[in-house]
């Protein structure tokens, strides 16, 4: 298991006579209309894209520091400012709409393309790369994740690739890939921080347990841990030199709360994650169970220790990234997707000596794949309203505005409604987001009201004043609002699960 693999002399010529360029250039085009075709077709979702796209905006607006992300006008210090500064970008160059918004995530999905193809390469060849490609792009969660604003698949792309690069990409100086690899590595820390140690802490130990020491060698995991701090702390460092209160904020509530309990809940059971993973990771996770236990080191093996060796290593790092996410108290379905890559690349590697067949199993499902897409970009704006808690509001300001909405109160906290109906939007009674108290440009008053303090913004504006009433139980100061305000109708209008009320 020592022997270092040797990859072919160079990738398939796409623009050349190589037999193998029309497999890529049929493999590019059907990745790319996974990934774009009708992304900006439906509206963010609550909370997770609104809230993203929100901070996004405030980004372009000048009176807020570009190191300080903002939501709804108040510091938030969440996340590092990465999906933020790409995000806002992207809403510059392309428009405010839902396509630039989730722009950045396809670029994350394309960089952990990258990365696999250069993982499967670098460890089996060219077709294991081809199929490594073909089983990440079509892997549900990996999918998903491409075409939804979130940091998540941003993070997974830039551990991949880094990674790859780090394992000695496919020619040349292996320090200047190692430095690659080590830079793209520490701008996942400034996406989402030590979320990006996981896949890093899971490759090492991999490594370790199948006795490749020639790629440990490569990866330098120690060394490269030391460079991810080193590049990744600076914007945590002036942050918390900036406000003190942000201390106990980063170690305690971020830190130790994702490990032992987070303040927002996202708990689940023992062995969620893999229970998670089973759907997620379809279709492709069967065959790396097959290819794991029939290789021939596993059947002919005595001992645990030769079989654990005889397993293709990149299985053995996506089931360590479950098994860390599943110690963690803090859980959500997104996590996991820092093992996909590894799972696809040992699907390409046990694949690599299968040819493609258009009209066998891989042929169908690929077939199955596109009418799922197509399927899911025709339907989900039918009912992207209904969704609960998750539901988008962009239909809710669409109607809204039309019959003459220039203001919006919420019940709850509903960022994207911002994205949409801009600056005239306030939420009521909502806890305070507040994280520093001295930050800049922060202006906590300007969406955050009581109940007390939006009955008399009702009672001093204008025309064009809409409640929108997200909870199915209306919290009692809405029935108060409505029996003080003249002129409320009898009924609301019902936006899928959204009451609307014209208050004025």
């Amino acid at each position: 298991m020592n022997v270092e693999a040797h990859p072919p002399p160079h990738w398939p010529r796409i623009f050349s006579g190589d037999p193998g360029r029309l497999r890529w250039i049929a493999l590019i085009l059907y990745v790319l209309f996974l990934n774009l075709w009708g992304l900006g077709r439906h509206g963010l979702f609550e909370p997770d894209e609104g809230r993203y796209a929100n901070m996004a905006l405030e980004f372009l607006e000048p009176e807020h520091d570009r190191l300080e992300p903002t939501l709804s006008d108040v510091s938030h210090f969440d996340k590092p400012p990465l999906i933020y500064w790409m995000t806002g970008t992207s809403l510059a160059v392309f428009g405010v709409n839902e396509f630039a918004a989730r722009l950045p995530s396809v670029v994350g999905s394309f960089l952990g393309l990258a990365g696999v193809a250069l993982l499967a390469f670098r460890l089996h060849g060219e077709k294991a790369a081809w199929w490594g490609v073909l089983v990440f792009a079509t892997t549900l969660q990996c999918w998903a994740l491409a075409r939804l604003l979130s940091p998540d698949m941003l993070l997974c792309g830039l551990c991949t690739l880094g990674a790859g690069c780090c394992l000695g990409g496919v020619s040349g100086s292996r320090f200047g890939w190692w430095c690659a690899g080590a830079i793209l590595w520490s701008l996942a820390w400034w996406d989402k921080a030590t979320a990006c140690l996981v896949p890093l802490f899971a490759l090492t130990v991999a490594l370790h347990l199948s006795g490749r020491q020639d790629l440990l060698a490569r990866l330098r995991p120690f060394r490269l841990f030391l460079t991810i701090l080193i590049l990744g702390s600076p914007w945590y460092v002036l942050m918390m030199l900036r406000h003190g209160e942000l201390d106990g904020f980063f170690f305690h509530r971020e830190l130790a709360g994702r490990v032992l309990g987070h303040v927002d809940g996202r708990s689940g059971f023992p062995g969620f994650h893999f229970v998670t993973a089973a759907v997620l990771w379809l279709p492709w996770w069967p065959l790396a169970v097959r290819g794991g236990l029939t290789s021939p080191g596993f059947k002919q093996s005595l001992s645990w220790k030769e079989r654990l060796r005889s397993i293709p290593f990149e299985f053995i790092v996506a089931l360590l990234v479950l098994t860390v996410f599943s110690f963690i108290s803090s859980k959500l379905i997104t996590y996991t997707v820092t093992g996909a890559p590894w799972l696809a690349a040992g699907i390409g590697g046990c694949l690599k000596n299968k040819r493609f067949s258009p009209m066998g199993l891989e042929g169908r499902l690929l077939v199955l794949g596109a009418v799922f897409v197509v399927a899911v970009v025709m339907v989900l704006p039918r009912f992207e309203a209904s969704l609960g808690v998750n539901s988008s509001t962009r239909k809710v300001v669409e109607t809204s505005r039309r019959l003459g909405g220039k203001t919006w109160i919420c019940d709850r906290f509903l960022p994207g409604m911002e994205f949409y109906a801009g600056e005239s939007v306030y939420y009521v009674n909502t806890e305070s987001l507040v994280q520093v108290r001295d930050s800049p440009g922060q202006m906590p008053d300007k969406h955050f009201k009581t109940d007390k303090e939006v009955a008399s913004l009702v009672a001093s504006s204008g025309e064009g004043v809409w409640l929108v009433q997200s909870r199915k139980k209306a919290p009692n100061w809405i029935s108060t609002l409505l029996e003080a305000t003249e002129g409320v109708p009898a009924e609301p209008v019902v936006v899928g699960d959204f009451k609307l009320w014209k208050l004025r």
